[in-house]
């Protein structure tokens, strides 16, 4: 390739890409290394130098400066003069901790993993939780972990296991040793740890528990004064008294699609629980804080759900730790007045609004989540905001989205298509239920639905031979889903039309010269099913509901004379 067809800053990223790429492929630096000690009156000091010997890879690769300190010749014990004191004042600080980079150059100087490896070998120490933050430092498990191998496995623990094999590796490639040599020494060397971790796997296996359980620990719990625990069952979590069932306090955290829960260093000087934080791939970590704090703030708010409740009656509550309209719910009625100091009659009140409140924010929950599926969030309008503003508009639930107009959605921050398509799924989902809740089964529903027969009114107002040519069901069972529907609903009922007569009907109808198929399905629409009911039909009004031309019902109906 030449320089002068690219241009020079073309060049010089495809020298930088080639010089890099051969770079992996040369022979290592070496360096000389020497390490002085001196004694002045009895106090050591010491000085280092280096001297590159090969440059090896540096050769094609000057980008990185190999800074030499060349010292003199000494020899041992020579007396050399001082030449200058100086006298600092310091207080000693502990060593830096490793950040990912300090950390890689550490492994390298180690001869542990390769360039490829070392980041990916980071990588699971924090996926796994072994370590945390930047600078990084050892979490607990990551320190259990740590200390049971290094009591009962040691040789796992130190770098010299791995840079052994890393060794053995760079000489099969450099021929001096054979693949078989080194795997059954690297062999020996495995089998030597395992029998070491299976002699002492009942004492690894207590030390690390004994270590997580502390990490999930947050504090005493404010009924009992136990442990309280982050526990993770499933997709959920919550933090729990480990006196349970005797305590059953407990706090509800995000699910884990939010991020997996850990306790942090912070504590609240409230309640001294140690904060938490939810901490997830790819994302920013959410911080919540003080997890009974971020509990009593959260449900204050619902508790005003119940017509009964007063900020009195709410302190009293929270001082005896009740901090949740289900908290209350759950609760005897003695327990409730108790806490509260009210009569057990009042607390039986309170009890039943609790679970009128219960129902509302199970409701405002289906809400909640039948937005998110819908709607895209978007900068500036979370799904929190859109909910909010549908609460304030007395949109609480999806049956009263249903009814709601586009226009008082759009004012929820909606556009006018996302308007429409949640109504329009508010209405498919209130429309469903209702068929349910009159005795239709899933499978007729589907069959309904497909015909594009969807709403309980379509079902009540469409005649019944219509709905069973659209359908495929049976003319019985048709007639029991509209007889069903329509008393749910308060309407009349239609008059049953049995299979014989729908097909002694069709007979009749078919028999009449130029009425077809098509335009006997159309009949249907208006009702019109056999001779009798195009005798009594009125022409105009039964054109207007099945498209068939007056006219022509009209010749359809002298034809029957």
């Amino acid at each position: 390739m030449m320089r002068r067809s690219i241009g020079d800053d073309r060049w010089r990223i495809y020298e930088l890409i080639v010089r890099r790429f051969l770079a992996t492929l040369s022979p290592d630096a070496s360096w000389a290394t020497i390490r002085c000690t001196f004694d002045a009156s009895g106090e050591p000091y010491i000085a280092t130098g280096g001297r590159l010997v090969s440059a090896g890879w540096r050769r094609v690769y000057p980008y990185s400066e190999a800074k030499e300190n060349i010292l003199p010749g000494f020899t041992e014990g020579e007396r050399l003069p001082i030449l200058k004191v100086t006298l600092d004042e310091k207080e000693t600080q502990p060593p830096p901790r490793y950040s990912q980079s300090r950390l890689i150059q550490q492994m390298e100087e180690l001869g542990l993993g390769t360039k490829s490896t070392r980041h990916e070998v980071i990588g699971k120490l924090i996926s796994r939780r072994y370590v945390e933050g930047n600078p990084l430092r050892p979490t607990l498990v990551g320190r259990a972990v740590t200390e049971a191998l290094e009591n009962h496995a040691d040789l796992i623990t130190a770098p010299d296991m791995t840079q052994t094999l890393e060794e053995h590796m760079q000489q099969i490639k450099e021929r001096n040793r054979t693949r078989d040599d080194v795997v059954t020494e690297s062999r020996t060397m495995l089998h030597q740890v395992f029998d070491k971790l299976e002699a002492h796997e009942q004492e690894i296996g207590d030390e690390i528990m004994e270590q997580t359980v502390e990490e999930r620990t947050i504090g005493p719990c404010p009924v009992c004064g136990s442990d309280l625990r982050i526990r993770h069952i499933g997709g959920s979590q919550f933090i729990g008294c480990t006196r349970y069932p005797d305590c059953r306090f407990n706090i509800s955290l995000p699910g884990s699609v939010w991020g997996r829960a850990i306790k942090i260093e912070d504590v609240c000087p409230d309640h001294h629980l140690a904060h938490v934080r939810l901490i997830r791939k790819g994302a920013p970590p959410w911080t919540i804080g003080c997890p009974l704090c971020s509990h009593i703030e959260s449900n204050e708010e619902t508790m005003y759900l119940m017509p009964g409740m007063n900020e009195p009656l709410l302190r009293r509550l929270q001082g005896q730790h009740i901090y949740s309209v289900s908290e209350v719910a759950a609760s005897p009625p003695e327990v409730i007045a108790q806490a509260a100091g009210i009569s057990v009659e009042e607390a039986r009140r309170l009890i039943a609004e609790a679970e009128d409140a219960l129902d509302i924010l199970r409701r405002r929950s289906g809400l909640r989540k039948f937005v998110r599926k819908i709607v895209p969030p978007r900068r500036g309008r979370s799904h929190a905001k859109i909910l909010q503003r549908l609460l304030d508009a007395g949109i609480g639930d999806i049956a009263a989205l249903a009814a709601a107009d586009a226009a008082l959605l759009k004012k929820s921050g909606l556009s006018e298509k996302e308007a429409d398509l949640l109504l329009e799924k508010a209405r498919e989902i209130c429309n469903e239920k209702i068929l349910k809740e009159a005795g239709i089964s899933a499978v007729s529903l589907k069959k309904y639905q497909a015909a594009g027969i969807a709403s309980p009114e379509t079902l009540c107002r469409l005649p019944l031979p219509y709905l069973i040519g659209r359908s495929g069901i049976s003319p019985e069972t048709v007639h029991k889903h509209v007889e069903k529907v329509c008393r749910h609903l308060g309407r009349p009922v239609p008059p049953k039309i049995t299979k014989s007569m729908l097909e002694r009907g069709r007979s009749e109808l078919l028999a009449i010269p130029g009425l077809g198929e098509a335009t006997l399905e159309k009949l249907f629409l208006a009702g019109i099913f056999d001779a009798e009911t195009l005798a009594a039909a009125d022409p105009e009004a039964a054109a207007a509901a099945s498209g068939v031309p007056a006219a022509r019902i009209r010749d359809y109906k002298a034809s029957l004379a």
